[in-house]
């Protein structure tokens, strides 16, 4: 990782045009998902959304080049499940190997309240994002032939 970490800044999805662009930068990023890897349409999208807010926290990451220019990089969810918080998120292609992935789910990780265990799932051969939740304290509870599913610990600092 030679480049600079770029600043990011992360918007909270709140309008079906947020909407819209959270699920073009999702569907840029959905061979790294662990379930649905499905092509997700304008329309299905709308209507996921009616409703999406009562249990998720979405929210679309910028990054800012050359101090002025602000771009989509990525996404990030925060899934408020009654027993967990399931988190997911993505880089568009351009912005991998420099270090965004730590950032987002670090403040995805912030957004969670510390009463519930905090989960997510990556696939094993996922290596770059694998390193990555190791780095923030996440730690591999099980596995299937494809994933690991991995929880946070919070007796660390990140």
């Amino acid at each position: 990782m030679n480049q600079r970490v770029p600043q990011m800044f992360f918007k909270r999805v709140t309008t079906s045009a947020e909407a819209e662009n959270l699920r073009v930068i999702r569907n840029k990023c959905r061979e790294y998902m662990t379930r649905s890897t499905d092509h997700i349409t304008p329309e299905q999208q709308e209507e996921w959304f009616k409703t999406a807010f009562r249990k998720y926290d979405l929210y679309i990451a910028y990054a800012i080049e050359h101090g002025v220019c602000i771009v989509d990089a990525g996404f990030g969810v925060v899934h408020k499940n009654e027993d967990e918080f399931l988190l997911t998120g993505g880089l568009l292609p351009e912005y991998r190997d420099m270090g965004l992935g730590k950032v987002i789910f670090k403040f995805l990780v912030d957004q969670c309240h510390k009463s519930l265990p905090i989960r997510l799932e990556v696939l094993k051969d996922n290596t770059r994002a694998l390193k990555t939740y190791e780095g923030l304290s996440f730690k591999v509870t099980g596995e299937t032939d494809k994933i690991y599913f991995m929880e946070y610990h919070y007796d660390s600092v990140i």
